[in-house]
């Protein structure tokens, strides 16, 4: 188990939760629009109350399975540790080795099809550099200190290496 240095909670802007929650009243309503049609009245003409009865059980399973997409693919916490960067999700940790890391520095804009991206704050971003893979990007509460961390802990490993690799070849020599 890795020494923790720094932990964060990841930071979630006011626009991202009504942006995560839509999706999910959106199915709730017309699942409810559905199973009132099936069994009260006929909200939707054309529709044969077996079908209505059908799509309000598929949309109410619908909602569950966004949920438990929300629940795995959103990331809680990020730690910087001795052996690299983890992010704890709800189901599972991604630790990222220090071995792939070139840098770790802020970030900004939305979208990117070059990177692995959890952006759920547009001011407090950070950009994990990787070698040879793609970028991920994350955002922690608190920005600054995570990057301060993060980089002071890549430095020491960098450093740490180095000196191991000096000592093994005047070992040899």
């Amino acid at each position: 188990m890795d020494l923790i240095i720094f932990e964060d909670s990841i930071k979630y802007d006011a626009w991202v939760k009504p942006l995560l929650v839509f999706p999910l009243v959106l199915l709730i309503v017309l699942g409810i629009l559905f199973y009132v049609d099936a069994h009260d009245s006929d909200i939707f003409p054309k529709e044969p109350a077996t079908e209505s009865k059908m799509a309000s059980a598929v949309l109410f399973a619908s909602t569950v399975f966004v949920l438990a997409v929300y629940w795995l693919v959103l990331p809680r916490k990020i730690f910087v540790t001795q052996e690299g960067i983890k992010l704890k999700f709800s189901g599972f940790s991604w630790n990222i080795s220090y071995k792939t890391i070139k840098s770790v520095k802020p970030a900004r804009g939305i979208i990117v099809w070059w990177a692995h991206s959890f952006i759920t704050s547009y001011g407090s971003q950070i950009e994990i550099v990787r070698k040879n893979r793609l970028k991920i990007r994350v955002c922690p509460s608190r920005r600054d200190e995570f990057l301060q961390y993060a980089n002071k802990a890549l430095e020491d490993w960098m450093y740490m290496r180095r000196l191991g690799s000096d000592s093994g070849q005047r070992a040899r020599s």
